[in-house]
């Protein structure tokens, strides 16, 4: 009997995505109330219609944002299916094969990026990173691939830079418990790799089979 598939594994939020969305929440949130007491006392100012009509849209647009801000980080994620790799974010998703695979190891943050070698904009972004592991360092999952899924140009449209090995192919992962990634990623490997040789050796003992039958 074939090995059944295991569901879905546990989905590790990328901490990457839930800073970005913690710095945009505030901004919004404030606009959205900047732009509504604007469109609020619109009448009394010099303003013409279209004017204050603008307002009313900046407002609807910036709820939208703010609300948005609140759900995206729930979609950004990295997931173990019973075939591949899920690499989710609120607006693109990628599979990795397990074919594609190799080390899974754990790597210092600072080690391929820098912190001081970051602009300023980007350590400000990441410093909150660095803080919550108490550590003087910022732990992240390497995952090595033989070769990325669809072009790196492409790739890096959809994804934050940091998500990327900057010398060798691969991506990194930076979660709240990189242990327990690296633990479901290899025990789904080795389950795909199981049911693999499990149907290959189906295979060849129904050819035989019949290679058998027809020698008879």
């Amino acid at each position: 009997m074939p090995a059944k598939k295991p569901p879905p594994g546990k989905r590790f939020r990328l901490r990457l995505y839930e800073r970005l969305f913690e710095m945009l929440r505030w901004p919004t949130f404030l606009l959205v109330f900047a732009a509504y007491a604007l469109w609020w006392i619109s009448p009394d100012l010099p303003l013409p219609s279209a004017g204050r009509d603008l307002m009313l849209l900046v407002t609807v647009i910036s709820l939208l944002l703010f609300i948005a801000g609140l759900i995206a980080p729930a979609l950004c994620f990295v997931q173990c299916r019973a075939d591949h790799l899920l690499i989710s974010t609120a607006v693109y998703r990628v599979t990795v094969s397990y074919s594609r695979l190799g080390n899974i190891t754990p790597v210092n943050f600072d080690g391929e990026y820098p912190f001081n070698q970051q602009p300023w904009s980007q350590r400000r972004f990441l410093k909150p990173l660095y803080r919550e592991q108490r550590t003087g360092q910022l732990t992240a999952l390497s995952v090595e691939l033989k070769k990325y899924p669809l072009p790196l140009r492409w790739l890096k449209l959809w994804f934050t830079a940091y998500m990327f090995m900057p010398r060798a192919t691969g991506f990194l992962f930076l979660v709240n418990d990189w242990l327990a990634l690296s633990r479901q990623i290899g025990d789904y490997r080795e389950q795909w790799r199981a049911r693999r040789k499990d149907k290959g050796d189906r295979g060849s003992s129904i050819a035989s089979q019949l290679l058998s039958n027809k020698g008879r």
